[in-house]
């Protein structure tokens, strides 16, 4: 073979990585550009997280979803800080909140660093409100360290272990860290980019996607390679803390309400939600229009109920 098609074909697969890599690094520069960190940042045991902090009153403390960040929350931030103090936090390794050891901890191991943020923040015993898989943070949090709460709001939340995982987050599957880290400094920015619409209308269906979900809530910072790495960590690794996790909740006594929406299509209402209300003897289920992302399409019907809890 001719040496300038051998160094041709070498040098081809090296220079398209090249501008993978480039392409992804310019991507999450610009999501940074369009949702900079809002709030705060604070060193608690091995992390450094970012939340904001808003309102006086009862504390209310909100905490995010599988690949989301503290955005998700503006609109109830709004809703809630005229009558409490709401306090929203980027979950470790999501949004701008970061493990100075690189590595993404477990589902309860970031109960534990909330549980910490709680203490050092001197919230005294709050309302813990979370969402999706920062449900499943929550009762996480709620059962290891119960002197930290005295009640939870769980919104459209990851109760019970999931088989497989919601189409949605299929491609979050991935075992192996080299293959994981490959992808996500390649392929998952410039091909997310594209897909990024069809993606969140998967998430939100049947509602449809909020104009400015991106800027506003924080959508776009999904598209960065460290934001794909947690989120994939964190769903592969969560369901050996929930199998531990779900014969334990029968033990939980402090208020528990869980809210859903009927049309929920990532995580079914009657699993996650009728079956964890049968076992926690203080607990209330909510039913009420909408789907998954429920936190901001029917913000004001779950500020009532959050309200209604932290009340």
């Amino acid at each position: 073979m001719d040496a300038a098609l051998v160094a041709a074909a070498i040098a081809a697969p090296i220079l398209l990585a090249a501008a993978l890599v480039i392409a992804t690094f310019l991507i999450a520069r610009h999501a940074q550009a369009l949702a900079p960190p809002a709030g705060r940042f604070i060193e608690v045991d091995r992390a450094r997280l970012h939340y904001v902090d808003r309102g006086e009153g009862s504390v209310v403390v909100l905490v995010h979803g599988l690949g989301g960040n503290l955005r998700n929350f503006n609109l109830l931030i709004d809703k809630l800080a005229s009558s409490c103090r709401v306090v929203a936090v980027d979950r470790p390794g999501s949004g701008y909140s970061t493990m100075r050891s690189g590595e993404q901890p477990t589902l309860r191991e970031q109960a534990a660093i909330i549980a910490g943020f709680i203490q050092k923040l001197e919230l005294n015993r709050p309302l813990l409100v979370g969402h999706s898989f920062g449900g499943a943070l929550s009762l996480a949090l709620a059962l290891d360290h119960r002197q930290s709460v005295r009640a939870l709001v769980l919104i459209s939340g990851l109760s019970q272990v999931e088989q497989v995982p919601p189409p949605v987050f299929k491609s979050l599957e991935i075992h192996s860290a080299t293959l994981r880290w490959v992808i996500a400094w390649t392929l998952m920015a410039p091909l997310g980019k594209l897909a990024h619409r069809a993606t969140l209308e998967q998430v939100f269906t049947p509602e449809p996607v909020p104009e400015n979900f991106d800027v506003d809530s924080g959508g776009t910072l999904g598209l960065r390679p460290e934001s794909f790495i947690a989120a994939s960590k964190d769903m592969i690794r969560v369901a050996d803390d929930l199998a531990v996790m779900t014969p334990l909740y029968a033990s939980l006594t402090l208020p528990v309400s869980v809210i859903f929406g009927r049309e929920d299509p990532i995580l079914d209402y009657r699993a996650h939600g009728e079956r964890l209300a049968a076992v926690v003897p203080n607990a209330t289920l909510h039913l009420i229009d909408g789907a998954h992302m429920i936190p901001i399409t029917a913000a004001d019907r779950v500020a009532d109920l959050i309200r209604q809890a932290a009340a």
